[in-house]
């Protein structure tokens, strides 16, 4: 496992293609690579991004992306909006549908305000993709995910599910996950609201590190 740079973005739009056809309810993957290459060029930029890989036979297989300071993404996200807009352009063009979906997603507002159905702020995380054969290696990737997380200052990390995913729902509540709520979306759809609490690291046994080479150890 390792950290993502921005040589992976190819990798990283790839592998989200390839299981976000499979997640019911999957959005990003319909605006297609180049626009999903651009995402994730944008959000590395942000200095509280962790994205973690998991590779095999120098590809990667699985990651998982999310924030230490979710305030931050969208106001970054908003920077780069033309160069996010003419990377979903072809897309578009051939679904133009996909316009009005993506301008209701993009205002969905916050959820902890009771305003919206998306966390913004603290640590959040955002996509666990899996493109590998069985869920062993997914749920490590989880775990060393959340202890990065925990290792970095994080007390608590949130997610967003559709509820219709029966599955990545079973996978949060596997790794710890509890509900907090439900909510519902513009376009009809219930979406949970998950949340992992994390033991505070023992000052006397591990100290926070920025340092990717310590964190992993793996």
């Amino acid at each position: 496992m390792r950290f993502a740079n921005f040589a992976d973005v190819g990798e990283l739009a790839r592998v989200h293609l390839e299981t976000g056809i499979r997640q019911p309810a999957g959005f990003m993957f319909r605006l297609g690579r180049r626009f999903l290459e651009e995402y994730y060029r944008t959000i590395l930029l942000e200095k509280g991004t962790v994205i973690l890989c998991a590779e095999s036979e120098g590809k990667i297989v699985g990651f998982i992306s999310g924030s230490l300071r979710a305030e931050e993404r969208v106001p970054g996200l908003r920077k780069r909006r033309l160069r996010l807009a003419l990377a979903a352009l072809p897309a578009i063009l051939r679904s133009p549908s996909l316009a009005f979906q993506a301008f209701e997603r993009q205002k969905s507002g916050s959820a902890e305000k009771g305003e919206g159905f998306i966390v913004q702020s603290g640590a959040h995380q955002e996509y666990w993709a899996w493109a590998a054969s069985g869920t062993a290696g997914s749920l490590l990737l989880q775990k060393k995910w959340l202890s990065i997380m925990q290792i970095l200052g994080a007390d608590r990390v949130t997610c967003e599910v559709d509820k219709v995913n029966e599955l990545s729902e079973m996978a949060h509540r596997v790794c710890g996950a509890r509900r907090l709520t439900s909510l519902k979306t513009p376009d009809g759809r219930e979406r949970l609201l998950l949340c992992y609490d994390l033991k505070p690291v023992d000052a006397g046994n591990e100290q926070p590190s920025n340092n990717a080479g310590e964190l992993m150890n793996v």
